[in-house]
């Protein structure tokens, strides 16, 4: 990562990540053509790195209503265990890449939730497993430019419940008409947080709304959709 920043005033002047440059491949690319370098990403945005998470992810409460609970793009899938472990009548779905969620079986195990969990190794551009009262998508759409963030809002808006599913989003849209840059997530893949504003129009053109918005125990803050 140190290196890539070489990459920054390309990436600047044509507001598309110049990674390859450098590299010789887009960064998701470089990790999955470096399983050792993958492994360590994976531990670095999982709880070795961050700790475990606040499972407390709803603006507007409501857990009685919830059954299933997809984490889209959920990495080795800590925050899922949590959920998972503070609430025993939830089950879960991981989705991520193959070799990220084989990953994730010692930390289910760990939290004592593994019989709960359904491991799925796709990507989040190909459809959802449908039919869950909850996706999550905690530190994912400002990994993406805007035609892939409004795919995988997409994604999910398909295969959510169409009576009750919700679709929360933990970081990546600001709370106020500033956002942060992101530069190292432009760098690497051309991705950005968003306001507010930004983020409502790329949900409509997903076909979801807005419902409710909110800062979290944590101190996060979090976008809570509906399909519409």
């Amino acid at each position: 990562m140190a290196v890539a920043w070489g990459s920054l005033l390309s990436a600047v002047r044509t507001g598309a990540p110049a990674y390859h440059e450098i590299f010789g491949r887009p960064f998701w690319e470089d990790l999955e053509a470096h399983p050792d370098i993958e492994a360590s990403f994976d531990a670095l945005i999982g709880p070795p790195g961050h700790g475990n998470p606040d499972p407390e992810v709803l603006v507007t409460g409501g857990w009685e209503e919830i059954k299933t609970v997809v984490d889209v793009g959920g990495g080795t899938g800590a925050l899922l265990a949590e959920i998972l472990r503070v609430r025993p009548e939830i089950e879960g779905i991981l989705v991520d890449l193959p070799r990220t969620v084989a990953r994730a079986n010692a930390i289910m195990q760990a939290a004592g939730v593994g019989e709960r969990v359904r491991l799925v190794g796709q990507s989040f551009f190909d459809p959802l497993p449908a039919g869950a009262d909850l996706y999550l998508l905690k530190s994912i759409l400002s990994d993406w430019p805007d035609r892939e963030a409004k795919l995988i809002l997409s994604r999910c808006a398909q295969a959510a419940c169409p009576n009750n599913g919700r679709i929360v989003l933990l970081n990546g849209v600001s709370s106020d008409e500033k956002a942060d840059p992101e530069l190292l997530m432009m760098v690497l893949v051309g991705g950005k947080e968003r306001t507010l504003t930004e983020f409502e129009t790329l949900a409509k053109e997903a076909s979801l709304k807005v419902q409710a918005t909110g800062w979290l125990p944590s101190g996060r803050f979090a976008v809570e959709c509906r399909p519409v």
